[in-house]
This record gives C-alpha cells, sequence and structure tokens, in this order.
C-alpha cells in the first residue's frame, strides 16, 4: 500500500494536481527538508496547511523543469525515493540539477511523514543574488 501512495503522489504531482497530492497526507503528517536558512523550502512543515505553504513556497521560489524519480525502494510502511531535480531559482534566474532522496512513512492509506535530502551545496550558487 505505501509504494502505491507514494507512486500516486509522484504522478499528482507531475500532473500539476496539487490538490490531490496534498490530500494523500494525513492531518498531522509533515514534511522536512534539510538545508541552510538561505534555502526557502528548509526546516520542518508540520500539518496539512503547512505541507499547503510548502508546496506553494516551491511554486513560487522555483521553475521546475525536470523531477524525475529513478527508483522506489518498498520497506513497508517506509518507501525510499531517488531522483533527481533541474529548477530555475526565479529570484536569480540561475540553474541547479541535483540527486536526491526522499524517506517517506505511511498509515493506512495515508502519508505521514516525508525527509527529503537534496545535494543543497550544489544547490547553494542559484541562490546567491547575481552581482
Amino acid at each position: 500500500m505505501s509504494m502505491h501512495i507514494v507512486k500516486k503522489f509522484h504522478a499528482f504531482v507531475g500532473d500539476g494536481r496539487f490538490e490531490e497530492a496534498l490530500a494523500l497526507f494525513a492531518e498531522n503528517a509533515w514534511i522536512e527538508f534539510h538545508g541552510p536558512a538561505s534555502n526557502p523550502l528548509a526546516g520542518r512543515h508540520a500539518g496539512r496547511a503547512a505541507i499547503a505553504r510548502f508546496f506553494e513556497r516551491i511554486g513560487g521560489s522555483f521553475e521546475v523543469q525536470l523531477f524525475e524519480a529513478s527508483e522506489f525502494i518498498d520497506a513497508g510502511d517506509t518507501v525510499v525515493v531517488l531522483g533527481r531535480e533541474r529548477s530555475r531559482v526565479k529570484a536569480t534566474g540561475r540553474v541547479f540539477d541535483v540527486p536526491w532522496a526522499q524517506i517517506w512513512r505511511t498509515r493506512g492509506d495515508r502519508i505521514v511523514s516525508l525527509t527529503d535530502f537534496f545535494d543543497t551545496g550544489s544547490m547553494a550558487p542559484a541562490f546567491e543574488p547575481i552581482a
């Protein structure tokens, strides 16, 4: 069931169906994005409203050119997903292209947590102001 939910999330996001993707999260779910404070996604986003703001921040900060999951690893209620993202930072016009790993946890038919690990060191130059 977990693998199905995570793949469904990725399919919804890939189709731009963010409301349906958000509905897959439990009310008390959270997303944690590891990274420096200069990254607008960094931190823990707890509760469905905060998760909605997290997705809005993605849309407001980035023009996503590629978000591709290359491998799904099923471990029961936990699913690990490996992939790559290429995005343009709207504030600077600079592009980053980095690998990522996600750890998803589910309970029943809902997502209860997502921990995101991106190569934020390689992303950092894209956020630096243009001189």
